[in-house]
C-alpha cells in the first residue's frame, strides 16, 4: 500500500512520480514527432512576398498591352541588350490597373506602389492617383518574338495572389479568390503542374483575354495548346479558350513530384 496516492497529499510516492514523468516525456516526444510529420508532409512555400504598407517610388514607361506593365531601366544596361525589367501593374483589391494607366500608354511616368514578387517575377500594386507623366521621350519597346507551339498541362491562377499576395495562391482552396481577381482585370497566368513553367495568357489576337471566358477553368487541371511568345523578359502563351480541355491528371500527383525534387535539392 506504500504506492497508494491521495491527491491532496503534498508529495506522490516515488514509483508513482517516476511513472508520471515517463508518461509526460513520452507524450511530449509523441507531440513533437506528430508536428514534424505534419510539417514534412506540407508543400514548401514559394519564395514570394507582398510588401504591404511599404510604399515605393518607381520610374518607367507604361506598356498598356496586353496587360498594364511598367518598363523599368536596368542599372548598367542603358546602352545594350534588353535593358528593361517588366513589372506587371495592378490596382488595390481584386482589380486590374487598366483604368489607372488609361492615357499613359507609351509614356514615361513616375508612380508609387507596393511590390509583389515571386522568384523572378515582379508586380506593383499602384497607389491610385500617384501616376504622373515625366518630361522624357519613350524608349523603343522590345519586339514580340514567336517561340513556337507548345502543349502544356496545368492550371490558371490570378497573377496578383500567385506572385505574392497569397501563399499559396493556387489550387482548389484558392479558386473563388482567383476567379474574382481575374474577373476584376488581374492578369491571368498559366502555371504548369510541376510549377516549373508559367506564362501570361493572351488571346488569339495577342491582347488580353476576356475574363469571363476563363471562369470555369480557373484552378482546374487543364490541358492547352498554344503559341509561346516573348516580349523582353515576359513569356506569354497565345491561346484560344474554346480549345481548353479539362484533364484527369491530378494536381496532387504533380505536387508530390515537385516536393520530392525539392528534398533531393536540399
Amino acid at each position: 500500500m506504500n504506492d497508494f496516492y491521495v491527491g491532496y497529499a503534498p508529495r506522490a510516492p516515488v514509483a508513482v512520480a517516476r511513472f508520471i514523468r515517463r508518461v509526460i516525456v513520452l507524450l511530449g516526444l509523441l507531440g513533437v514527432a506528430i508536428a514534424l510529420a505534419l510539417v514534412t508532409g506540407q508543400m514548401p512555400l514559394a519564395n514570394s512576398a507582398f510588401e504591404y504598407g511599404k510604399m515605393r517610388k518607381f520610374e518607367g514607361i507604361i506598356d498598356a498591352r496586353p496587360y498594364p506593365t511598367l518598363l523599368v531601366v536596368r542599372p548598367g544596361e542603358v546602352e545594350s541588350g534588353d535593358k528593361h525589367s517588366r513589372y506587371l501593374l495592378v490596382a488595390p483589391g481584386k482589380h486590374g490597373a487598366d483604368y489607372l494607366v488609361a492615357g499613359f500608354d507609351g509614356i514615361a511616368v513616375r508612380l508609387k506602389g507596393q511590390l509583389i514578387y515571386r522568384e523572378r517575377a515582379t508586380m506593383i500594386e499602384i497607389e491610385p492617383g500617384s501616376i504622373a507623366a515625366m518630361n522624357s521621350s519613350a524608349a523603343t519597346q522590345a519586339p514580340t518574338a514567336d517561340l513556337g507551339a507548345i502543349a502544356v498541362t496545368g492550371e490558371i491562377v490570378d497573377s496578383k495572389c500567385y506572385l505574392g499576395v497569397m501563399n499559396p495562391g493556387s489550387g482548389k482552396v484558392h479558386r473563388d479568390c482567383a476567379a474574382r481577381c481575374i474577373s476584376g482585370g488581374v492578369p491571368p497566368i498559366f502555371v504548369t503542374l510541376d510549377g516549373q513553367e508559367q506564362f501570361l495568357l493572351v488571346g488569339p489576337d495577342r491582347n488580353a483575354i476576356a475574363p469571363d471566358v476563363l471562369r470555369e477553368f480557373v484552378a482546374e487541371p487543364i490541358s492547352i495548346t498554344g503559341e509561346v511568345l516573348r516580349r523582353g523578359e515576359t513569356r506569354m502563351l497565345r491561346v484560344d479558350p474554346r480549345e481548353f480541355r479539362h484533364t484527369s491528371v491530378k494536381v496532387e500527383a504533380a505536387k508530390h513530384s515537385r516536393k520530392s525534387r525539392t528534398k533531393e535539392q536540399l
